[in-house]
């Protein structure tokens, strides 16, 4: 064996280490398939309890690996205090030894800089395994998986994960699309998860076709990336890449530039589901299980602005100007926002259907976070954004949790069928309102601190028509959203309605507990704030 490879080996196998959770969930993935193979068709809920532990024991050491990092941020800004910055030179360089300590510790590139270790990716990893525990939970009990190979859900669930996890961690162009990949291929499978049905089928294939479309502009992108830079490190592409900006004096190579970038954007704002790339989204969250459009509806988009926020701060560095300035791409965003605002509030007021109806919503909700991105002067849009999307987990996981248990009752999420249905399922009845009032931005819940929050850094930039548009915008979805609570709180069944099974305990208990949440976000939302702030200072 040559001697490098085998250092290469080595080091690769102590950075196992430092992908603890990572490590966790392919083992339990691994686990979970061979016992799905052996167990019967009516134990294979077992599947998803043992993804379910696995995933839980991941998300528990990563919130140990955050806590860590919280308490060496705290310990390092002690030191700086402590010791003095006046004319001593040594206190000085003291200083500075103790500010770059920290900055390797909070990112530190591992596998031969394919990912990177930072509490950037630790925080979204968290909110991915905690948008996952909750599907595998919710889908235990959908009885539109029952006897469909119930288990291969929860492994394609915890597999999608897994590439989630992946790519909020990626700093090489191949392990970007690599992971993008690994999320997407998998996704394609679960909307399409029920076979006999028409319009899953149909939710599978669309994804296909436009995934493949947007993977392969992304992919088209990067080759020149490579081409004209002659790496794949995303930190050495960007550094290249705004040099060769600022050598290029011909408007025609600027623009050449410019579009292979753009093709780059392109593939992430796909997975968001930003205008004009949403196209995809109402048809394949119509016709996927709505277990699975719930997941959609959080994981993966909160994976692709993970990818995204990384990207940006590479190529635009927040809050520095020279070459690709990072005021050329907040108007970028500022238009993204708007588009996808606007088409996603708008599409939703005529909406018969309650799942097409929060697709729509879940188009609006990525512009809010995008109309964060358009406040690039510091790390403050970012964290805003960070910060909207533990809020939008909580909410729109919540309303999508609700959907499920009066599917298992009505059989439908048209909203002809759902009418009345809070009169069987009171308790469920209410957290779907409170979750609606939330994702509209109605105080005293989070959904509110997460607008104001990205409102606050608009306004700091005297951007006061994008508050005004956020506003407009929010009065809009009220409609749709009070369209709904009004139809399941308020209305009268249109036929009458026998007795309906008792709902499952956990629907209860993850209803309140997300109520809860949204609550305590809403009245403690310093500690979360101040973390994004933390988590997203190192990428300027």
């Amino acid at each position: 064996m040559p001697e490098g490879f085998r250092d290469l080996l080595g080091q690769n196998i102590r950075h196992l280490w430092l992908i603890v959770p990572e490590v966790l969930v392919v083992f339990g993935f691994l686990v979970a398939l061979v016992y799905d193979l052996i167990l019967p068709e009516e134990r294979r809920r077992t599947t998803g309890y043992i993804c379910l532990i696995f995933i839980v024991g991941a998300l528990w050491a990563s919130v140990v690996e955050m806590g860590t990092y919280v308490n060496d941020a705290k310990h390092a800004y002690m030191e700086q205090r402590v010791v003095p910055a006046g004319p001593d030179a040594g206190a000085e360089t003291r200083t500075v030894q103790v500010q770059r300590e920290h900055e390797v510790l909070q990112s530190k590139p591992i596998f031969s800089g394919m990912v990177r270790h930072d509490a950037y990716g630790n925080f979204f990893r968290m909110v991915l395994l905690l948008g996952t525990a909750i599907t595998l939970l919710v889908s235990m009990h959908a009885k539109e998986l029952f006897g469909k190979n119930h288990g291969e859900f929860f492994l394609l669930v915890t597999a999608t994960c897994l590439g989630g996890m992946f790519l909020s961690a990626a700093s090489n162009l191949l392990m970007i699309y690599l992971s993008l990949e690994a999320l997407s291929v998998i996704s394609y499978a679960m909307a399409g998860y029920l076979r006999a049905n028409r319009k899953s089928a149909e939710a599978g294939m669309k994804y296909v076709i436009y995934g493949a479309m947007a993977s392969g502009i992304m992919i088209f992108g990067m080759s020149y990336l490579y081409g004209i830079t002659g790496t794949l490190d995303l930190a050495e592409v960007a550094d290249k890449f705004r040099g060769l900006e600022g050598e290029m004096a011909t408007k025609a190579s600027r623009g050449a530039l410019v579009a292979v970038l753009a093709m780059v954007f392109a593939g992430l704002l796909y997975k968001i589901a930003a205008a004009p790339f949403h196209y995809w989204s109402p048809d394949v969250y119509e016709g996927a299980p709505t277990t699975a459009t719930g997941f959609f509806s959080v994981v993966p988009k909160a994976a692709g602005f993970a990818v995204l926020v990384r990207v940006v701060a590479e190529f635009f560095p927040i809050g520095a100007g020279g070459g690709w300035d990072y005021h050329k791409l907040e108007k970028v965003f500022a238009a993204l926002a708007l588009l996808t605002m606007f088409i996603g509030n708008l599409a939703a007021l005529g909406q018969s259907n309650a799942k097409r109806m929060l697709a729509y919503s879940s188009i609006a909700h990525a512009g809010y976070m995008l109309a964060g991105l358009s406040v690039l002067r510091d790390s403050s849009g970012p964290a805003a954004v960070l910060y909207y999307l533990v809020v939008y987990l909580f909410m729109n996981l919540g309303a999508f949790m609700v959907l499920v248990a009066m599917e298992n009752v009505h059989g439908s999420c048209e909203l002809k069928d759902l009418r009345g249905a809070a009169r069987q399922q009171p308790l469920l009845g209410v957290a779907l309102v409170i979750f609606l009032f939330s994702l509209t931005g109605l105080p005293p819940l989070a959904g509110f601190i997460g607008k104001y929050l990205i409102m606050v850094e608009l306004a700091k930039e005297q951007n006061w028509a994008m508050v005004v548009f956020i506003g407009l915008n929010s009065v809009i979805s009220l409609y749709y959203y009070m369209r709904l609570a009004k139809t399941v709180a308020i209305d009268a069944p249109t036929a009458e309605v026998g007795v309906a099974e008792p709902t499952p305990a956990i629907y209860r208990a993850l209803a309140v507990g997300q109520v809860v949440a949204l609550l305590l976000l809403f009245v403690y939302f310093e500690p979360i704030q101040r973390l994004c702030q933390q988590v997203v200072e190192p990428l300027r």
